[in-house]
């Protein structure tokens, strides 16, 4: 699938450090993606209990299993270059060993 998701206002609990309200990303076919590092680490330590999330926010995704693209202007002037960073301090809590 590709995914196309914008944040029209409020904040997305998945990248509250730079996923800004007029902002969007687009996740091509084949491409991973997901809650930045500290989304995770956050959800993973939390109480697993109901909770409220996204008060005030309105975003919208549309996914397609057709391909999309940006335009040569949006890869000109909007590209966000370190984009992909948000992932690197993701740290791997497989256990092969873990019954």
């Amino acid at each position: 699938m590709s995914e196309f998701m914008g944040l029209i206002k409020g904040t997305y609990e998945a990248k509250e450090q730079g996923f800004l309200p007029g902002g969007a990303t687009l996740h091509s076919m084949m491409t991973p993606h997901g809650p930045d590092a500290e989304c995770f680490e956050k959800a993973s330590a939390s109480n697993l209990k109901p909770e409220r999330i996204a008060e005030g926010t309105m975003a919208f995704m549309f996914e397609t299993s057709f391909s999309l693209a940006v335009t040569k202007w949006a890869l000109k002037t909007s590209l966000d270059k370190n984009y992909y960073k948000c992932w690197e301090s993701l740290k791997s809590h497989f256990n092969a060993k873990q019954k």
